[in-house]
This record gives C-alpha cells, sequence and structure tokens, in this order.
C-alpha cells in the first residue's frame, strides 16, 4: 500500500499518545520535533490516559479542542492499552474534524531503529516482544537495518545465534523470557528520532499480528472419521 505524504497541520502541535507498553506515555510535540510538553507513568491507559492527557496539556495551557494532529502508536503491545488509547483518540478528533489528522508508529519498529541507532557498528540481532503463548512478534536487524514485524515461535526464537537477541517487555507475560534475551526500556520519548517512522492514516487503525479466521457453523451432529 502506498504510504501517503507526510504532512502536518502547520503550527500545530502533535498530541502523541502510547499505552502499549505497561506504562503510560503522553507527549505534545512541538512543530519543530521536540518536545513542549511530557508524562510518562507507571500505569496502564486505563488509570494513567486521561490524567496524563490533563497534566500534558494543562503543562503549557493548550485546550485538547485545538489539538489537529494526533500521533498514536499503533501497537503491537496491551491489546487493551492500545484500544482505549484509539478510543480517546477518536473522541478528541471528533472535536476538530474535518481538520483532524492521524499519524500512526509502531512500537516493535521505533524500538528496532533505537537498537540501530545505539549500536551503529552491529551487524545483525533480533528484537521480540510477547504475542501469544510459544510465539513471538519479532524484527530481524540487519546491517544496520530493521525488517517487518513477523511472527515467530520458540524454536526459531531459541535457535536464534546471528547476533544479540533483544526483548521489549510490553505486557504481563505468560511465557518465559529466552534466557539469552537482552531486556530493554521502552523508549516513546525518544520518537523524535525516527520520525520518517510515522504513517498517516485516515481513521485509528491498530496493528494487528494475523488475521482472525472463523469457521463455519454446520448444523449437524460430528462423527467420527470411520463414519460410525
Amino acid at each position: 500500500m502506498k504510504q501517503e505524504a507526510f504532512s502536518m497541520a502547520p503550527d500545530n502541535p502533535s498530541l502523541v499518545v502510547d499505552g502499549s507498553s505497561v506504562s503510560t506515555f503522553v507527549g505534545l510535540l512541538g512543530t519543530d520535533d521536540k518536545w513542549v510538553s511530557q508524562v510518562c507513568q507507571e500505569c496502564a491507559p486505563l488509570e494513567g490516559l486521561f490524567p496524563s492527557v490533563e497534566k500534558t496539556l494543562n503543562a503549557v495551557q493548550f485546550p485538547i479542542s485545538e489539538i489537529k494532529n494526533f500521533i498514536y502508536c499503533e501497537g503491537p503491545g496491551s491489546v487493551l492499552g492500545l484500544r482505549l488509547c484509539a478510543m480517546a483518540i477518536h473522541t478528541w478528533g471528533c472535536l476538530c474534524e474535518p481538520t483532524a489528522h492521524y499519524f500512526s508508529y509502531n512500537s516493535l519498529e521505533l524500538s528496532a531503529q533505537l537498537v540501530v541507532l545505539d549500536n551503529p557498528n552491529m551487524n545483525q540481532a533480533l528484537l521480540i516482544s510477547d504475542w501469544k503463548k510459544d510465539a513471538w512478534n519479532s524484527i530481524v536487524i540487519r546491517k544496520g537495518r530493521s525488517g517487518c514485524v513477523v511472527k515467530m515461535d520458540d524454536r526459531a526464537v531459541n535457535n536464534w545465534k546471528d547476533g544479540p537477541l533483544f526483548y521489549l517487555p510490553q505486557r504481563k507475560g505468560w511465557q518465559e523470557i529466552p534466557e539469552k534475551a537482552i531486556t530493554l526500556e521502552y523508549s516513546p520519548q525518544r520518537l523524535p528520532e525516527a520520525m520518517h517512522l510515522l504513517k498517516k492514516t485516515k481513521k485509528i487503525e491498530l496493528y494487528t499480528t494475523n488475521m482472525n479466521v472463523f469457521q463455519k457453523w454446520i448444523p449437524q451432529r460430528h462423527r467420527l472419521s470411520d463414519g460410525s
């Protein structure tokens, strides 16, 4: 899919909302790509989203009704946190339609880019985060470039031997972290270092690892394979 040209409302700061992790991040980004105000609370969006937005905007006396640019994390990460943020942004965006602009970024892609920036001489690495039991979201980094987010099973992760293995904690996991993994701290406050990752969207769209597959219901009794 062709990415739309990157453009924001002129002379209008951007409200950044990220609920993908175990903490809640909200920031007001100026037109010079520098933070005007930011808040990070060690709690989930259910408790921290609205207080964080209020504190961020009150710090510079900027009303939510005048925000025209909304930058949000699409995931992957905490499903509940991402959905709560999406609903809130949709509501705020309605206050200034049709002039609202929406931009998304991927939490794993952002983290991979920061790994590249912090390790300029690293040849190859693997970055993973929890998806579901025995499966991970992952990005392979090669020669200073990070790939797309793909699914990876336990066996592939445990067999990784081509460079460092980084782990990004985003929610309460139910599986053991690989022993050789290096745990990263999620840093949405470093978004200005990777603004090229932003994608313009017409509405709030969250990341999905795979499409749901529904089995058609057949109104008859199930039978054994031998016909008995």
